[in-house]
């Protein structure tokens, strides 16, 4: 029975964050010793000369292996970044390096490869804390540009006594949690979480003449997910893509393209679940300059729903050349390996609905999509809201990791709704910290046969209410 359209009263706000962090992430099955070094230090700022022995102390004391002269390989690679203090707004402050420090870093201290993880400890007198969260995405998005890495840390507090008030983590998604008390240690949590936290986004194959071009001609699917992308533009759900020449200078815009082969990025995902091809449908990856607010069909990559095993396989239509897939692909593909199965049957109108005696096997999620809003309240009745699960995965980490892997196994294991048929709820959403939210859909017989029609109808009919300019940046 279709449930009706929420009134605003019928919303509840989804669980919040307030409960804390494991008091020791050693506890989190996923830890492990990290090395940290350090890169040249600018020794005239009190405030970061006062901090970063702070910092190397609380690494040592989990048990890391802190490198000062970084003579060997290191996880982390620390570096600091003295922002002159004046009457002038804080951005006009930042100076844009003559090379990103993500190029400079291995020469500069003789290491063998680039660091997965190179942290700019950036001092400040400024509170991020205050600004609001566009404010704050923008302002870190730019510095991380100019300086040239993709984490930034704003180390704020007052350079005469070298006292610390808060701290504030930047990352390319838009994350920009603010610390004000256990500066050190808790920084070091955040950082020790990144590093432990493999990218594998872009980690794909193409299958030539992978699927036969009369089953990728037939299949309706992909056509779906480009209206969805247009209706999620309509929705406010898709910013526009982010180009790094809008950051930065076309100097260093054309190093970050020639030396590291970064154009922009874009945010936000879609993707559902073929039974024509058997295949797992995702938009293409942003570096390859896709605006998702305006997809075209060879902007959906077909992916090989049976590969357990890295890397993620892209199956090419006969005589076409596929883009790379969304850095969450192989996520959503663990997703949909995680979830329990259903019976298909098609319908008269050649789409799928499930029917116990249907001659067809699928995951029970039929299709959803990744966002960078906040989602504010939710239906009860048809959206199951699953909190985040901080007790394993405390902090946040980016998207396209081995963690977000983790993450939606966890997701699928906890949800009642993908795991009791009986359960009357059609959609499930999960909160990624500090940058967004997932959401799917399930085969329900009451839904759209179109997938993704009925996820964003929750959107515009009053089943789930979001804001496109906050997001939570819990402790």
């Amino acid at each position: 029975m279709r449930i009706p359209p929420s009134a605003d009263d019928a919303l509840v706000a989804p669980p919040d964050f307030s409960e804390p962090p494991v008091e020791d992430i050693r506890t989190c099955p996923w830890w492990r010793p990290v090395r940290v070094a350090v890169s040249p230090t600018e020794a005239d700022d009190p405030l970061l000369a006062a901090f970063l022995p702070d910092l190397l102390r609380a690494f040592e004391e989990q048990g890391h292996i802190v490198d000062a002269e970084a003579s060997d390989d290191p996880d982390i690679l620390l570096a600091t970044v003295s922002v002159p203090e004046g009457p002038g707004p804080l951005l006009d402050r930042i100076v844009e390096r003559e090379r990103p420090l993500l190029v400079t870093s291995s020469a500069e201290r003789g290491l063998r490869r680039r660091p997965p993880h190179v942290v700019a400890l950036v001092s400040i007198a400024e509170l991020i804390g205050d600004l609001s969260h566009e404010e704050a995405v923008d302002l870190g998005r730019v510095a991380m540009a100019r300086v040239g890495t993709p984490r930034l840390v704003f180390v704020a507090g007052d350079r005469a006594s070298g006292q610390v008030e808060e701290t504030t983590v930047c990352t390319l998604e838009g994350g920009h949690p603010s610390d004000t008390s256990d500066h050190a240690s808790v920084l070091r949590d955040r950082l020790v979480t990144a590093a432990c936290a493999e990218e594998i986004g872009g980690d794909y194959t193409v299958v030539d003449d992978g699927l036969w071009s009369s089953a990728w001609r037939r299949t309706a699917v992909p056509d779906a997910i480009v209206k969805a992308g247009r209706r999620m533009d309509d929705l406010g759900l898709l910013p526009p893509p982010q180009r790094v020449d809008s950051y930065v200078t076309p100097r260093l815009a054309a190093i970050y393209e020639r030396l590291l082969g970064l154009k922009g990025f874009s945010e936000g995902m879609l993707f559902a679940y073929d039974p024509e091809t058997e295949t797992m449908m995702v938009t293409a990856s942003g570096s390859w300059e896709v605006d998702k607010r305006a997809l075209r069909r060879d902007e959906v990559v077909p992916v090989d729903i049976h590969s357990e095993r890295r890397p993620v396989r892209v199956l090419a239509p006969e005589g076409t050349s596929p883009k790379g897939p969304s850095v969450e692909a192989y996520e959503m593909l663990t997703l949909l390996q995680a979830a329990p199965r259903v019976r298909l049957a098609r319908t008269t109108g050649g789409g799928w609905r499930p029917d116990p005696e249907g001659d067809v096997e699928a995951p029970v999620v039929r299709a959803g999509i990744h966002v960078h809003v906040g989602i504010t309240g939710i239906d009860p009745r048809r959206v199951e809201s699953l909190p985040a699960n901080r007790e394993v995965f405390p902090y946040g980490f980016g998207c396209g990791t081995d963690l977000m892997h983790d993450v939606v196994r966890d997701a699928a294991r906890r949800s009642k709704a993908m795991r009791d048929p009986d359960d009357p709820r059609s959609f499930v959403r999960w909160p990624m910290l500090y940058h967004g939210d997932t959401l799917v859909e399930l085969w329900r017989p009451e839904l759209s046969e179109q997938p993704l029609e009925a996820l964003l109808d929750l959107f515009d009919d009053g089943g789930l209410a979001y804001s496109s300019s906050h997001i939570e940046q819990p402790s």
